[in-house]
Order: structure tokens, then sequence, then C-alpha cells
């Protein structure tokens, strides 16, 4: 009787637990952070879209800096290409590579921005500085959506590793894996600007 009484007080108690933890946390953040990436993504490929009128105003008022607009374009053309692929998340080479492209742009980027400095009539052009300025707000809202997207991983491959609720989300979604991929997506810093 007493054996039974343990037994079931074990079970009650081992029930009771998993109740209590948040196996349903684990797709939740998984969730999450897939949606912080979509965000990602999405101000990549805005910033990508303002940067051939960008390019084209510099190239207006400065046309002997060919070699630093051409490199922006390219780096940008490669970035575009790689937004456009499916499912490269998914494959660690064709990531790695997206975020070499990223990081290519963002460099070129702090070149064209070095170049405009050069050029008083850029900078002193109110609708060209207004453009630019929306722009580098464009770079502000990547680093907040990388920002988001860096917690939500965390947050997720932290609940799998806390102890019960990785184990309970373990028995409950045995596909729960962290996240590798999104983890990897710090990616680059922000080209500097010396000038606002």
């Amino acid at each position: 009787m007493l054996t039974r009484l343990v037994r079931w007080s074990f079970a009650v108690g081992l029930a009771l637990t998993v109740a209590a933890c948040g196996h349903g946390q684990v797709p939740a953040l998984k969730e999450r952070a897939q949606q912080a990436w979509t965000e990602v993504q999405n101000q990549y490929r805005q910033r990508a879209d303002e940067v051939p009128p960008l390019v084209e105003a510099v190239r207006r008022q400065a046309p002997g800096e060919r070699e630093v607009l051409d490199e922006v374009m390219a780096a940008r053309d490669e970035v575009v290409a790689i937004l456009n692929a499916d499912g490269f998340i998914a494959e660690p080479e064709r990531f790695r590579h997206y975020v070499e492209a990223q990081r290519r742009l963002s460099a070129a980027l702090g070149d064209l921005y070095e170049t405009i400095e050069r050029y008083p009539e850029l900078t002193g052009d109110t609708r060209f500085a207004a453009h630019l300025t929306e722009f580098q707000r464009r770079e502000d809202r990547i680093v907040v959506a990388r920002s988001d997207l860096i917690s939500a991983v965390r947050a997720h491959n932290q609940e799998l590793r806390a102890f019960p609720d990785g184990w309970v989300a373990a028995i409950f979604n045995p596909d729960a894996k962290p996240l590798t991929a999104f983890a990897q997506a710090q990616l680059e810093r922000p080209p500097v600007r010396s000038h606002q």
C-alpha cells in the first residue's frame, strides 16, 4: 500500500511539474525568432532598395567617384541576389555567403559616406541631406532588428537548455533544436558615420 502511495504521489508530482513547465514556450519563442529574422530580412531588403537612388544622387554630383559607386552597386546586387533566393538560411554555406555579402555592402556604404563628406555640395543639398538622413535611419533600424533577433534566439536557445523546461520541450516537441543559423545572424556592425 505504501509503495502504491509513493508511486501515485510521484506520478501526481511529475504530472504537476510537467503541467507547470512552459513546454509551450519553445514553439512560441521559435516563432518570435522567426518573426525577428523576417524583420531583419525586411530591413535589409529595404536598405538594398534605397541604395540605387542614393548612389545616383552621388553620381550626379561626384562623377569622378565611379570606383566607390560601382563597388556599392556591386555589393548591393550581390545582396539582392541572395535575398531573392529561397532557403539560404537552412544551408550554412549559403548563409555564410549572405553574411559576407551584407558585410561587403556595409563596408562599401562606409566608403560612400566618406566620399559624400568630401563633397560639400552634397551635404549642403537639403533634399540629398534629407534622403541621406532617412537612409541612415534605415541603418539604425537594421541594428534594432538584429538586436531583437539576437535576443529572441537567445531566449529560445536558453529555454531549450533550461531544466526541466528543456526536457519537457524535448518530450512534447522532439524536433526542437537550438537556432544556430539564426544565432549567426549577428552579422556586421553598421558603417560608422562621422556626421549627422
